[in-house]
This record gives C-alpha cells, sequence and structure tokens, in this order.
C-alpha cells in the first residue's frame, strides 16, 4: 500500500480522534482508515488522559483497540459516536461497506450513535457504485446456496471465510447501471439473508483524507 494512502488515512483518523470528548462511549470500525482512527484515538488516550469506552465491530478492531490502549465494554447501550471506513461512496451518499466482512456489526454500531463518521481517502469517492461493483451480503449458513441460487443472475460468490459471528460471506456483482437500493432490498427480502453491505451516508459526515494531510467532506 503506498505511502501517500498511509497518510491520508491517517490525517482522517486524526480528525475523526479530535471529535471524540472525554467521557464517550464510541464505536470503532473495521479496515485500514478506521484502524487509522483507532490508533489516532488511542494517542489521545495515552497523551491526555481521554477516558472513552470503545465498542468494537469486530475481533480485528477489538485487537487494534487493546493495542492502542483503548478501554473496550460490550454493546448494548447507546453510543455518543461510532467511526468507520468504507470501500466506496457515491454523490448521493450511498456507501458500499463489507470487504471486511464485517457490515452487520457496522450497522448495528453506526445506528446507535447519533453521528455516524466515516473515514477514507479520495480513491473511495466515485461517481457511480458500479466502480466499486460489489454488494456483500451476511447470510446463514443454512440458507447460504438458496440465496446464492435466486440471486443467481447477480453472479455471487461464496468467500472461503466467514464472519465473526458464523455468517456467510456471499458476493453479489450488480450490472452496469442496476439500481443499488433495489438490489440490496430485493437481498435483504430473502429468508436467511441477515444484512447487506449498502448504507446510506450523511455526505458532512464522510472525513476524507489526503496526502498532504489534508481533511475534506465530499458535501
Amino acid at each position: 500500500m503506498s505511502n501517500d494512502r498511509e497518510i491520508a488515512w491517517a490525517a482522517a483518523g486524526a480528525a475523526c480522534a479530535a471529535l471524540v470528548q472525554d467521557g464517550m462511549r464510541v464505536g470503532l470500525g473495521t479496515g485500514r482508515a478506521a484502524n487509522a482512527g483507532i490508533v489516532a484515538l488511542g494517542e489521545r488516550v495515552r497523551s491526555e488522559g481521554l477516558r472513552i469506552i470503545g465498542v468494537a465491530t469486530s475481533e480485528r478492531s477489538e485487537a487494534a483497540a487493546r493495542e492502542a490502549g483503548i478501554p473496550t465494554g460490550p454493546p448494548g447501550q447507546p453510543l455518543d459516536l461510532a467511526f468507520d471506513g468504507a470501500d466506496a461512496i457515491d454523490p448521493r451518499g450511498l456507501c458500499v461497506k463489507g470487504a471486511g466482512g464485517a457490515m452487520v456489526r457496522e450497522r448495528v454500531l453506526a445506528e446507535s450513535a447519533p453521528r455516524f463518521l466515516v473515514l477514507v481517502d479520495a480513491p473511495k469517492i466515485v461517481a457511480s457504485l458500479d466502480e466499486w461493483g460489489i454488494l456483500p451480503l451476511a447470510v446463514v449458513p443454512f440458507a447460504a446456496d438458496r440465496v446464492a441460487d435466486q440471486l443467481a443472475d447477480l453472479a455471487p460468490t461464496r468467500r472461503d471465510e466467514l464472519s465473526d459471528d458464523g455468517m456467510v460471506l456471499i458476493d453479489l456483482h450488480p450490472s452496469a447501471g442496476a439500481d443499488w437500493q433495489a438490489v440490496a432490498t430485493r437481498a435483504r427480502a430473502l429468508p436467511g439473508v441477515l444484512d447487506h453491505g449498502l448504507f446510506t451516508l450523511v455526505l458532512d459526515d464522510v472525513l476524507v483524507g489526503h496526502p498532504d494531510g489534508s481533511v475534506t467532506s465530499p458535501a
């Protein structure tokens, strides 16, 4: 991975961490950009004595929080803030998540917080989700073969690994020009589909890091 991208993620992570206040419960996302946010938040915990509780969306983000010195707790209680990364974001605020397989927990925490920040670098801002071309699903194992058969026109591919919650991960490949919201609605209506990776964001809450260390919003 290029150093420019790492600098951009670090800039977005620092901007996110700066918004966290003492006493907050914070949802911690999964992926490289979210990890940059965890690292930056850990620096504030160590250097400023910031008192927070992190709630992780995956085993990887839990491990990253421990390494960063962030105390973690269980989900359930409301959060004050949550942050995560993204695979692609279009001009309408439609966003695909789930390359890391954690989209179910990510949605739970996003909807538990009054503000959900998304950390990305510029390549993740796309003119159309067709540029990404993948919509992940989390499916109950018993239903996975049936779901794949019912969505055969979307070229489903099944990942080798399961999610942290033991769900089968199936990647759909909508055709160019497809209505992604309709595809997501169709998939989630099938018995056994727990969730999909399509989110709708507030663009003002998307933090786009750049290689010069600046952070902008696509709004």
